[in-house]
């Protein structure tokens, strides 16, 4: 539905989860081919390139394969002489510099995860966006995503607030009360 994509996508301030650009799609933290669940809870925003590059993996399968590729480049030994930069890191030194990052990640993950399941933003979006569907030729995500954007960032600043709320405040903005 077109409402999930949106509380999906504009959670973590609309950046990838993996590499802070600007999300475009959604990926699911345990893989759906791997028995993830295909929910909320499982779901974060993330660009096209690395949802493409993670594929099926778990992000830390993923993220770690994808550091020591990058600065192992398999000469020398394990204990020493392989990577690229300080050549006396041994692989298991490569591997230890990258934990406390994949357990900044997986923080990360969690915080995006709590963002998307709470309940009274959940709430605000389903409200707002349900009746428009799921996704079509003619009106798709990018789209809806675009007219939505300030709505979207102004419910943020203001905690998200219910129909009720919102009602309140405009007629107190033109001087009425609920009553009139």
């Amino acid at each position: 539905m077109i409402w999930e994509w949106l509380a999906v996508l504009t959670a973590n301030n609309g950046e990838c989860m993996y590499c802070s650009g600007a999300s475009q799609t959604m990926d699911h933290v345990i893989p759906f081919a791997d028995g993830g669940a295909d929910d909320l809870t499982n779901l974060v925003p993330v660009c096209h390139d690395c949802n493409q590059r993670k594929r099926d993996k778990t992000p830390p399968t993923w993220f770690i394969g994808m550091d020591l590729t990058i600065r192992w480049y398999g000469g020398g030994t394990p204990q020493g002489g392989s990577g690229l930069g300080d050549s006396s890191m041994s692989l298991r030194e490569m591997y230890l510099s990258i934990h406390e990052e994949v357990l900044a990640l997986l923080d990360d993950l969690d915080t995006v995860a709590a963002e998307i399941a709470d309940p009274k933003r959940l709430q605000w979006f389903e409200t707002r966006y349900r009746l428009y569907g799921y996704p079509s030729a003619s009106y798709g995500v990018p789209r809806a995503r675009q007219q939505a954007e300030e709505r979207i960032v102004d419910a943020k600043e203001r905690g998200y607030p219910s129909v009720d709320e919102e009602l309140a405040r405009m007629l107190k903005e033109k001087g009425l009360s609920p009553a009139d």
